[in-house]
Protein backbone atom coordinates (compact mmCIF):
# COMPACT_ATOMS: atom_id res chain seq x y z
CA UNK A 1 0.00 0.00 0.00
CA UNK A 2 2.85 2.53 0.81
CA UNK A 3 4.87 1.50 -2.42
CA UNK A 4 1.35 2.14 -4.35
CA UNK A 5 1.04 5.53 -2.70
CA UNK A 6 4.38 6.36 -3.41
CA UNK A 7 3.67 5.60 -7.05
CA UNK A 8 0.73 7.68 -7.36
CA UNK A 9 1.97 11.00 -6.18
CA UNK A 10 4.06 11.67 -9.24
CA UNK A 11 1.13 11.25 -11.77
CA UNK A 12 -1.53 12.97 -9.42
CA UNK A 13 1.94 15.90 -10.08
CA UNK A 14 2.39 15.29 -13.51
CA UNK A 15 -1.27 15.23 -14.23
CA UNK A 16 -1.53 18.82 -12.44
CA UNK A 17 0.94 20.22 -14.49
CA UNK A 18 -1.05 19.06 -17.50
CA UNK A 19 -4.09 20.73 -16.30
CA UNK A 20 -2.07 24.03 -15.68
CA UNK A 21 -0.76 24.35 -19.21
CA UNK A 22 -2.71 26.09 -22.10
CA UNK A 23 -1.51 23.13 -24.71
CA UNK A 24 -4.41 20.36 -25.31
CA UNK A 25 -2.84 16.85 -23.74
CA UNK A 26 -4.39 13.66 -23.94
CA UNK A 27 -3.26 10.11 -22.82
CA UNK A 28 -5.85 6.78 -25.21
CA UNK A 29 -4.71 3.13 -25.06
CA UNK A 30 -3.53 2.25 -28.11
CA UNK A 31 -5.54 -0.70 -28.56
CA UNK A 32 -9.15 0.03 -27.18
CA UNK A 33 -8.36 3.73 -28.79
CA UNK A 34 -10.13 4.73 -25.34
CA UNK A 35 -9.30 8.61 -23.82
CA UNK A 36 -7.63 7.48 -20.47
CA UNK A 37 -6.82 11.08 -19.78
CA UNK A 38 -7.93 14.85 -21.22
CA UNK A 39 -6.60 18.22 -19.96
CA UNK A 40 -9.50 20.97 -19.16
CA UNK A 41 -7.60 22.74 -21.93
CA UNK A 42 -9.05 19.17 -24.33
CA UNK A 43 -11.64 19.31 -22.83
CA UNK A 44 -12.57 22.82 -23.51
CA UNK A 45 -12.17 22.30 -27.31
CA UNK A 46 -14.00 19.06 -27.40
CA UNK A 47 -15.90 18.43 -24.32
CA UNK A 48 -15.89 17.94 -20.85
CA UNK A 49 -17.23 14.12 -21.10
CA UNK A 50 -14.79 12.79 -23.88
CA UNK A 51 -12.90 10.82 -21.23
CA UNK A 52 -14.15 7.04 -21.84
CA UNK A 53 -14.72 7.63 -25.67
CA UNK A 54 -12.85 6.57 -28.61
CA UNK A 55 -10.26 9.73 -29.28
CA UNK A 56 -11.31 8.83 -33.54
CA UNK A 57 -14.90 9.42 -32.50
CA UNK A 58 -14.60 12.56 -29.89
CA UNK A 59 -11.58 14.38 -31.71
CA UNK A 60 -12.25 13.76 -35.44
CA UNK A 61 -15.88 12.58 -35.39
CA UNK A 62 -14.94 8.93 -37.25
CA UNK A 63 -16.65 5.67 -36.49
CA UNK A 64 -13.67 3.66 -36.90
CA UNK A 65 -9.74 4.86 -36.25
CA UNK A 66 -8.42 7.68 -38.03
CA UNK A 67 -6.38 6.46 -41.21
CA UNK A 68 -3.38 8.95 -40.40
CA UNK A 69 -3.03 7.68 -36.67
CA UNK A 70 0.50 7.66 -35.86
CA UNK A 71 0.77 4.79 -33.52
CA UNK A 72 2.96 2.59 -35.60
CA UNK A 73 5.15 5.72 -35.35
CA UNK A 74 5.52 5.37 -31.39
CA UNK A 75 5.08 1.80 -30.77
CA UNK A 76 6.26 -1.68 -31.75
CA UNK A 77 10.09 -1.23 -33.24
CA UNK A 78 9.20 2.83 -32.79
CA UNK A 79 9.05 2.59 -29.22
CA UNK A 80 10.62 5.32 -27.50
CA UNK A 81 10.83 7.19 -30.36
CA UNK A 82 8.90 10.53 -30.11
CA UNK A 83 7.21 11.96 -33.50
CA UNK A 84 6.08 15.41 -33.89
CA UNK A 85 4.06 16.35 -36.96
CA UNK A 86 1.52 19.01 -38.32
CA UNK A 87 -2.17 18.44 -38.89
CA UNK A 88 -5.94 20.19 -39.58
CA UNK A 89 -7.93 18.37 -37.66
CA UNK A 90 -11.13 17.80 -40.06
CA UNK A 91 -14.19 18.74 -36.91
CA UNK A 92 -13.06 22.02 -36.42
CA UNK A 93 -10.35 23.24 -39.16
CA UNK A 94 -7.97 24.20 -36.90
CA UNK A 95 -4.14 23.64 -37.64
CA UNK A 96 -2.17 21.64 -34.46
CA UNK A 97 1.55 20.97 -34.18
CA UNK A 98 1.42 17.51 -32.62
CA UNK A 99 4.24 15.71 -29.95
CA UNK A 100 3.15 11.87 -29.73
CA UNK A 101 5.28 9.48 -27.24
CA UNK A 102 4.44 5.82 -25.84
CA UNK A 103 4.45 5.99 -22.04
CA UNK A 104 3.57 4.02 -19.33
CA UNK A 105 0.25 4.57 -17.49
CA UNK A 106 -0.37 4.52 -13.56
CA UNK A 107 -1.69 1.10 -14.05
CA UNK A 108 1.47 -0.20 -15.69
CA UNK A 109 0.27 -0.33 -19.55
CA UNK A 110 2.22 1.66 -22.43
CA UNK A 111 -0.15 4.10 -23.53
CA UNK A 112 -0.45 7.04 -26.34
CA UNK A 113 0.07 10.29 -25.16
CA UNK A 114 -0.22 13.64 -27.37
CA UNK A 115 0.39 17.07 -26.52
CA UNK A 116 -1.38 19.21 -29.08
CA UNK A 117 -0.04 22.98 -29.69
CA UNK A 118 -2.50 25.12 -31.37
CA UNK A 119 -0.69 26.45 -34.23
CA UNK A 120 -3.82 27.54 -36.45
CA UNK A 121 -2.99 31.51 -36.91
CA UNK A 122 0.67 31.05 -37.39
CA UNK A 123 0.03 28.22 -40.30
CA UNK A 124 -2.68 30.40 -41.56
CA UNK A 125 -0.05 33.25 -41.54
CA UNK A 126 2.49 30.93 -43.03
CA UNK A 127 0.11 29.98 -45.96
CA UNK A 128 -0.21 33.56 -46.68
CA UNK A 129 3.52 34.14 -46.80
CA UNK A 130 3.99 31.03 -49.28
CA UNK A 131 0.81 32.03 -51.36
CA UNK A 132 2.47 36.00 -51.59
CA UNK A 133 6.06 34.27 -51.71
CA UNK A 134 4.48 32.10 -55.04
CA UNK A 135 3.26 35.47 -56.63
CA UNK A 136 6.35 37.40 -55.83
CA UNK A 137 8.48 34.91 -57.36
CA UNK A 138 5.97 34.47 -60.19
CA UNK A 139 6.41 38.33 -60.52
CA UNK A 140 9.73 38.45 -60.43
CA UNK A 141 10.79 35.88 -62.90
CA UNK A 142 8.31 36.85 -65.40
CA UNK A 143 8.55 40.77 -65.39
CA UNK A 144 11.35 42.10 -68.00
CA UNK A 145 13.19 43.88 -65.72
CA UNK A 146 15.85 41.87 -63.85
CA UNK A 147 15.60 41.13 -60.16
CA UNK A 148 18.76 40.63 -58.81
CA UNK A 149 20.96 40.48 -55.17
CA UNK A 150 24.50 39.97 -54.44
CA UNK A 151 26.43 39.45 -51.10
CA UNK A 152 28.69 42.03 -49.06
CA UNK A 153 31.82 41.17 -51.25
CA UNK A 154 29.73 41.89 -54.76
CA UNK A 155 29.26 37.90 -55.35
CA UNK A 156 25.79 37.25 -57.19
CA UNK A 157 23.40 35.69 -55.00
CA UNK A 158 20.37 36.24 -57.50
CA UNK A 159 18.99 36.38 -60.49
CA UNK A 160 15.75 35.99 -62.22
CA UNK A 161 15.13 34.81 -65.81
CA UNK A 162 14.83 37.71 -67.63
CA UNK A 163 18.51 38.09 -67.46
CA UNK A 164 18.58 35.62 -70.30
CA UNK A 165 17.12 37.63 -72.56
CA UNK A 166 19.12 41.07 -71.57
CA UNK A 167 22.32 39.37 -71.85
CA UNK A 168 22.47 35.97 -72.79
CA UNK A 169 23.40 34.33 -69.92
CA UNK A 170 21.32 31.99 -67.85
CA UNK A 171 21.42 32.62 -64.33
CA UNK A 172 23.21 29.62 -63.08
CA UNK A 173 26.12 31.32 -65.37
CA UNK A 174 26.07 34.07 -63.41
CA UNK A 175 25.27 33.29 -59.62
CA UNK A 176 28.27 33.09 -57.70
CA UNK A 177 30.58 35.60 -59.81
CA UNK A 178 31.45 38.70 -59.08
CA UNK A 179 28.95 41.67 -60.72
CA UNK A 180 31.99 43.60 -61.78
CA UNK A 181 32.68 40.45 -64.34
CA UNK A 182 29.65 41.62 -66.35
CA UNK A 183 30.79 45.50 -66.46
CA UNK A 184 31.52 47.40 -69.48
CA UNK A 185 35.25 48.21 -69.11
CA UNK A 186 34.86 52.00 -69.44
CA UNK A 187 31.97 51.93 -66.90
CA UNK A 188 33.67 49.94 -64.37
CA UNK A 189 35.26 52.41 -61.69
CA UNK A 190 32.29 54.48 -61.91
CA UNK A 191 29.73 51.11 -61.36
CA UNK A 192 32.07 50.30 -58.68
CA UNK A 193 32.13 53.26 -56.36
CA UNK A 194 28.57 53.65 -56.86
CA UNK A 195 28.09 50.00 -55.37
CA UNK A 196 29.90 50.82 -52.72
CA UNK A 197 27.98 54.03 -52.00
CA UNK A 198 24.44 51.89 -52.24
CA UNK A 199 25.75 49.45 -49.66
CA UNK A 200 26.30 53.18 -47.48
CA UNK A 201 22.60 53.84 -47.88
CA UNK A 202 22.98 56.16 -50.97
CA UNK A 203 20.38 55.18 -53.38
CA UNK A 204 20.49 56.42 -57.01
CA UNK A 205 19.77 55.53 -60.58
CA UNK A 206 22.75 54.16 -62.11
CA UNK A 207 23.23 54.35 -66.12
CA UNK A 208 25.95 51.91 -67.18
CA UNK A 209 26.87 49.24 -70.36
CA UNK A 210 26.69 45.63 -69.54
CA UNK A 211 28.77 42.83 -71.09
CA UNK A 212 26.37 40.79 -73.16
CA UNK A 213 27.47 36.72 -73.96
CA UNK A 214 28.65 37.66 -77.59
CA UNK A 215 30.73 40.25 -76.16
CA UNK A 216 28.82 43.21 -77.21
CA UNK A 217 27.67 45.46 -74.48
CA UNK A 218 24.16 47.46 -73.41
CA UNK A 219 22.67 50.08 -71.64
CA UNK A 220 20.78 49.73 -68.67
CA UNK A 221 19.77 51.22 -65.87
CA UNK A 222 19.78 50.09 -62.18
CA UNK A 223 18.26 50.68 -58.93
CA UNK A 224 19.32 48.66 -55.84
CA UNK A 225 19.57 48.96 -51.77
CA UNK A 226 21.15 47.07 -48.88
CA UNK A 227 20.13 44.35 -47.59
CA UNK A 228 20.24 44.16 -43.78
CA UNK A 229 20.52 41.95 -40.55
CA UNK A 230 20.20 43.46 -37.45
CA UNK A 231 21.09 46.52 -39.30
CA UNK A 232 23.87 45.74 -40.82
CA UNK A 233 24.25 45.62 -44.61
CA UNK A 234 25.23 41.88 -46.00
CA UNK A 235 24.70 42.71 -49.67
CA UNK A 236 22.65 44.78 -52.46
CA UNK A 237 19.11 43.66 -53.45
CA UNK A 238 17.97 45.67 -56.58
CA UNK A 239 16.24 45.85 -60.35
CA UNK A 240 18.22 46.08 -63.85
CA UNK A 241 16.42 47.72 -66.23
CA UNK A 242 16.93 47.81 -70.33
CA UNK A 243 17.20 51.02 -71.63
CA UNK A 244 18.99 50.57 -74.71
CA UNK A 245 16.14 52.00 -76.81
CA UNK A 246 15.94 54.42 -74.66
CA UNK A 247 19.55 55.73 -74.63
CA UNK A 248 19.41 55.36 -78.90
CA UNK A 249 16.12 57.71 -78.42
CA UNK A 250 18.51 59.70 -76.54
CA UNK A 251 21.18 59.84 -78.61
CA UNK A 252 19.26 60.67 -81.77
CA UNK A 253 17.55 63.65 -79.61
CA UNK A 254 21.14 64.77 -78.31
CA UNK A 255 21.95 64.77 -82.00
CA UNK A 256 18.81 66.60 -83.11
CA UNK A 257 19.32 69.35 -80.16
CA UNK A 258 22.96 69.76 -81.20
CA UNK A 259 21.49 70.12 -84.86
CA UNK A 260 19.45 72.69 -83.66
CA UNK A 261 21.40 74.61 -81.98
CA UNK A 262 24.24 74.71 -83.91
CA UNK A 263 21.17 76.05 -86.37
CA UNK A 264 20.14 78.47 -83.85
CA UNK A 265 23.88 79.38 -83.82
CA UNK A 266 24.46 79.98 -86.95
CA UNK A 267 21.14 81.91 -87.42
CA UNK A 268 21.95 85.68 -89.57
CA UNK A 269 19.03 86.72 -86.69
CA UNK A 270 19.43 86.80 -83.24
CA UNK A 271 17.88 83.80 -80.94
CA UNK A 272 16.86 84.71 -77.31
CA UNK A 273 14.45 82.74 -74.51
CA UNK A 274 13.50 84.00 -70.98
CA UNK A 275 11.70 82.50 -68.23
CA UNK A 276 8.06 83.31 -67.13
CA UNK A 277 9.78 85.92 -64.88
CA UNK A 278 11.58 87.46 -67.86
CA UNK A 279 14.87 86.41 -67.13
CA UNK A 280 17.32 85.42 -70.03
CA UNK A 281 17.47 81.18 -70.43
CA UNK A 282 19.67 81.25 -73.50
CA UNK A 283 20.91 83.57 -76.02
CA UNK A 284 22.70 82.54 -79.70
CA UNK A 285 25.98 84.36 -80.58
CA UNK A 286 24.48 86.63 -82.84
CA UNK A 287 22.12 88.21 -80.05
CA UNK A 288 25.47 88.12 -78.22
CA UNK A 289 27.30 89.77 -80.83
CA UNK A 290 24.39 92.52 -81.37
CA UNK A 291 24.52 93.62 -78.10
CA UNK A 292 28.66 93.23 -77.55
CA UNK A 293 28.08 90.53 -74.50
CA UNK A 294 29.30 86.95 -74.31
CA UNK A 295 26.73 84.26 -73.23
CA UNK A 296 27.65 84.32 -69.50
CA UNK A 297 26.70 87.55 -69.22
CA UNK A 298 23.29 87.73 -70.41
CA UNK A 299 22.07 84.40 -69.41
CA UNK A 300 20.17 84.65 -65.90
CA UNK A 301 19.94 88.44 -66.32
CA UNK A 302 16.74 90.19 -66.97
CA UNK A 303 16.10 91.37 -70.14
CA UNK A 304 15.56 95.20 -69.08
CA UNK A 305 19.31 95.39 -68.28
CA UNK A 306 19.96 96.25 -72.13
CA UNK A 307 16.90 98.60 -72.56
CA UNK A 308 16.89 102.02 -71.58
CA UNK A 309 13.69 103.27 -69.92
CA UNK A 310 11.54 103.96 -72.35
CA UNK A 311 12.44 100.71 -74.17
CA UNK A 312 12.02 98.90 -70.79
CA UNK A 313 8.38 100.09 -71.12
CA UNK A 314 7.96 98.72 -74.20
CA UNK A 315 8.85 95.73 -73.67
CA UNK A 316 7.09 95.04 -70.11
CA UNK A 317 3.88 95.95 -71.84
CA UNK A 318 4.73 93.26 -75.03
CA UNK A 319 5.63 90.32 -72.16
CA UNK A 320 2.33 91.32 -70.74
CA UNK A 321 0.79 90.11 -74.09
CA UNK A 322 3.12 87.02 -74.45
CA UNK A 323 1.51 86.13 -71.24
CA UNK A 324 -2.20 85.65 -72.66
CA UNK A 325 -0.47 84.20 -76.15
CA UNK A 326 0.01 87.35 -77.82
CA UNK A 327 2.42 87.06 -80.83
CA UNK A 328 2.56 89.95 -82.92
CA UNK A 329 5.97 91.76 -83.68
CA UNK A 330 7.53 94.78 -82.43
CA UNK A 331 10.22 97.29 -82.53
CA UNK A 332 12.90 97.40 -79.77
CA UNK A 333 15.93 99.32 -79.08
CA UNK A 334 18.68 97.50 -77.23
CA UNK A 335 22.09 99.45 -75.33
CA UNK A 336 25.06 97.36 -76.29
CA UNK A 337 27.95 96.93 -73.50
CA UNK A 338 29.65 100.18 -75.14
CA UNK A 339 26.63 102.20 -75.00
CA UNK A 340 25.50 102.28 -78.59
CA UNK A 341 21.89 101.77 -79.48
CA UNK A 342 20.75 98.69 -81.93
CA UNK A 343 17.54 99.16 -83.27
CA UNK A 344 15.64 95.33 -84.09
CA UNK A 345 12.35 94.04 -84.68
CA UNK A 346 11.05 91.46 -82.17
CA UNK A 347 9.27 88.39 -83.48
CA UNK A 348 8.10 86.48 -80.03
CA UNK A 349 6.49 83.18 -79.39
CA UNK A 350 4.97 82.50 -76.01
CA UNK A 351 5.02 78.81 -74.75
CA UNK A 352 3.24 77.04 -72.12
CA UNK A 353 2.93 73.19 -70.33
CA UNK A 354 0.42 71.49 -70.54
CA UNK A 355 -2.33 73.00 -67.60
CA UNK A 356 -2.25 76.52 -70.45
CA UNK A 357 0.09 77.99 -67.51
CA UNK A 358 2.79 80.51 -68.94
CA UNK A 359 6.43 78.92 -68.63
CA UNK A 360 8.59 81.73 -70.80
CA UNK A 361 8.83 82.79 -74.72
CA UNK A 362 11.38 82.74 -77.22
CA UNK A 363 11.89 85.35 -79.53
CA UNK A 364 13.81 85.98 -83.33
CA UNK A 365 15.27 89.56 -83.28
CA UNK A 366 16.07 91.03 -86.76
CA UNK A 367 18.80 94.04 -86.62
CA UNK A 368 17.23 96.58 -88.44
CA UNK A 369 20.28 99.04 -87.53
CA UNK A 370 21.61 99.52 -90.53
CA UNK A 371 17.57 99.95 -92.43
CA UNK A 372 17.04 102.49 -89.62
CA UNK A 373 20.45 104.24 -90.74
CA UNK A 374 19.20 103.60 -94.36
CA UNK A 375 15.42 104.82 -93.61
CA UNK A 376 17.36 107.79 -91.44
CA UNK A 377 19.75 108.84 -94.64
CA UNK A 378 16.32 108.51 -97.06
CA UNK A 379 14.53 111.19 -94.81
CA UNK A 380 17.13 113.63 -95.12
CA UNK A 381 17.61 113.18 -98.86
CA UNK A 382 13.88 113.43 -99.19
CA UNK A 383 13.82 116.33 -97.25
CA UNK A 384 16.60 117.72 -99.83
CA UNK A 385 14.76 117.27 -102.81
CA UNK A 386 11.53 118.46 -101.32
CA UNK A 387 13.99 121.80 -100.85
CA UNK A 388 15.20 121.11 -104.48
CA UNK A 389 11.54 121.18 -105.86
CA UNK A 390 10.80 124.13 -104.62
CA UNK A 391 13.44 125.66 -105.84
CA UNK A 392 13.03 124.18 -108.84
CA UNK A 393 9.19 125.26 -108.88
CA UNK A 394 10.46 128.66 -108.45
CA UNK A 395 12.73 128.55 -111.33
CA UNK A 396 10.25 127.11 -113.89
CA UNK A 397 7.94 129.89 -112.48
CA UNK A 398 10.63 132.52 -113.58
CA UNK A 399 11.19 130.86 -116.62
CA UNK A 400 7.60 130.60 -117.60
CA UNK A 401 7.40 134.54 -117.01
CA UNK A 402 10.34 134.73 -119.31
CA UNK A 403 9.17 132.04 -121.76
CA UNK A 404 5.78 134.49 -122.00
CA UNK A 405 7.43 137.88 -122.33
CA UNK A 406 9.58 135.88 -125.30
CA UNK A 407 6.63 135.05 -126.59
CA UNK A 408 5.22 138.36 -126.63
CA UNK A 409 8.59 139.89 -127.71
CA UNK A 410 8.62 137.49 -130.73
CA UNK A 411 4.92 138.26 -131.40
CA UNK A 412 5.69 141.72 -131.32
CA UNK A 413 8.50 141.61 -133.90
CA UNK A 414 6.38 139.43 -136.09
CA UNK A 415 3.42 141.66 -136.21
CA UNK A 416 5.76 144.37 -137.11
CA UNK A 417 7.68 142.97 -139.75
CA UNK A 418 4.01 141.63 -141.21
CA UNK A 419 2.84 145.48 -141.07
CA UNK A 420 6.40 146.69 -142.98
CA UNK A 421 5.60 144.11 -145.58
CA UNK A 422 1.81 145.22 -146.30
CA UNK A 423 3.10 148.58 -146.07
CA UNK A 424 6.06 149.08 -147.26
CA UNK A 425 6.14 145.75 -149.91
CA UNK A 426 2.74 145.33 -151.40
CA UNK A 427 1.83 148.51 -152.46
CA UNK A 428 4.93 148.56 -154.94
CA UNK A 429 4.36 144.77 -156.16
CA UNK A 430 0.68 145.97 -157.06
CA UNK A 431 2.09 148.39 -159.49
CA UNK A 432 4.60 146.54 -160.68
CA UNK A 433 2.06 143.67 -161.55
CA UNK A 434 0.41 146.33 -163.85
CA UNK A 435 4.05 146.86 -165.97
CA UNK A 436 4.17 143.30 -166.50
CA UNK A 437 4.12 142.14 -170.03
CA UNK A 438 5.80 139.37 -170.60
CA UNK A 439 4.70 135.73 -169.58
CA UNK A 440 7.88 134.28 -168.24
CA UNK A 441 8.13 137.94 -166.04
CA UNK A 442 4.61 137.33 -165.25
CA UNK A 443 5.50 133.54 -164.14
CA UNK A 444 8.02 134.61 -161.83
CA UNK A 445 5.87 137.69 -160.14
CA UNK A 446 3.36 135.07 -159.28
CA UNK A 447 6.01 133.62 -157.31
CA UNK A 448 7.08 136.26 -155.52
CA UNK A 449 3.62 137.17 -154.76
CA UNK A 450 2.79 133.83 -153.68
CA UNK A 451 5.93 133.76 -150.91
CA UNK A 452 4.91 137.19 -150.24
CA UNK A 453 1.75 136.24 -149.16
CA UNK A 454 3.11 132.99 -147.83
CA UNK A 455 5.25 135.62 -145.16
CA UNK A 456 2.18 137.67 -144.67
CA UNK A 457 -0.24 134.81 -143.56
CA UNK A 458 -0.23 132.09 -141.19
CA UNK A 459 -0.29 129.02 -143.24
CA UNK A 460 3.41 128.66 -143.23
CA UNK A 461 3.84 129.23 -139.69
CA UNK A 462 0.80 127.26 -138.33
CA UNK A 463 2.23 124.19 -140.55
CA UNK A 464 5.83 124.43 -139.89
CA UNK A 465 4.89 124.56 -136.12
CA UNK A 466 2.55 121.02 -136.62
CA UNK A 467 5.05 119.27 -139.18
CA UNK A 468 8.57 120.48 -137.88
CA UNK A 469 9.74 117.49 -140.44
CA UNK A 470 8.63 119.37 -143.46
CA UNK A 471 11.88 120.65 -145.59
CA UNK A 472 11.67 124.26 -147.39
CA UNK A 473 11.00 123.15 -150.86
CA UNK A 474 7.97 120.74 -149.39
CA UNK A 475 6.10 123.98 -147.48
CA UNK A 476 6.44 126.04 -151.09
CA UNK A 477 4.45 122.85 -152.89
CA UNK A 478 1.90 122.71 -150.01
CA UNK A 479 1.90 126.34 -150.88
CA UNK A 480 1.30 126.06 -154.11
CA UNK A 481 -1.34 123.18 -153.68
CA UNK A 482 -3.48 125.37 -151.00
CA UNK A 483 -3.64 128.18 -153.77
CA UNK A 484 -5.08 125.24 -156.31
CA UNK A 485 -1.83 125.02 -158.52
CA UNK A 486 -1.51 121.66 -160.07
CA UNK A 487 1.35 119.56 -160.76
CA UNK A 488 2.05 120.71 -164.13
CA UNK A 489 1.82 124.37 -163.33
CA UNK A 490 3.85 123.98 -159.80
CA UNK A 491 6.82 122.21 -161.82
CA UNK A 492 7.07 124.67 -164.66
CA UNK A 493 6.90 127.64 -161.74
CA UNK A 494 9.31 125.92 -159.65
CA UNK A 495 11.20 124.88 -162.84
CA UNK A 496 10.99 121.32 -161.47
CA UNK A 497 9.65 118.15 -163.15
CA UNK A 498 6.21 117.27 -163.26
CA UNK A 499 7.52 113.61 -161.44
CA UNK A 500 9.65 115.37 -158.96
CA UNK A 501 6.76 117.02 -158.07
CA UNK A 502 4.39 113.86 -157.47
CA UNK A 503 7.12 112.49 -155.36
CA UNK A 504 7.31 115.59 -152.84
CA UNK A 505 2.87 115.46 -152.93
CA UNK A 506 3.40 111.97 -151.33
CA UNK A 507 5.94 113.29 -149.05
CA UNK A 508 3.94 115.54 -147.83
CA UNK A 509 0.94 113.10 -147.53
CA UNK A 510 2.86 110.68 -145.71
CA UNK A 511 4.62 113.05 -143.27
CA UNK A 512 1.10 114.77 -142.21
CA UNK A 513 -0.43 110.84 -141.76
CA UNK A 514 -2.65 111.13 -144.66
CA UNK A 515 -2.41 107.42 -145.42
CA UNK A 516 -5.94 107.30 -146.85
CA UNK A 517 -5.43 107.86 -150.67
CA UNK A 518 -9.21 109.60 -150.64
CA UNK A 519 -8.14 112.44 -148.25
CA UNK A 520 -8.16 115.33 -150.37
CA UNK A 521 -4.63 116.88 -149.54
CA UNK A 522 -5.61 120.86 -150.53
CA UNK A 523 -8.82 120.10 -147.87
CA UNK A 524 -6.47 119.34 -145.58
CA UNK A 525 -3.54 122.18 -146.29
CA UNK A 526 -6.97 124.79 -146.21
CA UNK A 527 -7.32 124.15 -142.78
CA UNK A 528 -3.97 125.51 -141.46
CA UNK A 529 -3.69 129.32 -141.59
CA UNK A 530 -7.05 130.83 -141.84
CA UNK A 531 -6.16 133.87 -140.42
CA UNK A 532 -3.58 136.54 -141.43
Amino acid sequence: MRAGETLETPWEQLTSIFDAIDEMVYVADPETYEILYANPAKRKLFGQDIVGQKCHKAFQGLDAPCEFCTNPLIFGENLGKTHIWEFQNRKNGNWLRCIDRAIQWRDGRTVRFEMAIDIHDRKVAEEALQESEKKYRYLVENINEVVYSTDRKGLITYVSPAIEAMTGFRPPEMIGRHFSDFIFKGDFDRVVRRYEDALSGQQHPTEYRILMKNGEHRWVRTFSKPSLEEDRPVGLQGVLSDIAEYKEAESKLLESEARYRELVDTMNDGFSMVDEKGIRTYANKKMCDMLGCTRDEMIGRPVTDFLDERNQEIWKREFEKRKRGGSKPYRLTWTRKDGEEVHTIIAPKSQFDENRKFTGSFSVITDISDLKRTEQALKEREKELTIKTMHLEEMNAALRVLLKSRDQDRQEVQEKVLLNVKQLVKPYLEKLKKTMDGERQKALFEILETNIGGITSSFSRDLHFKYLNLTPTELHIAGLIREGKTSGEIADLMNLSSRTVESHRKNIRKKMGLKDVKANLRATLMSFGKGV
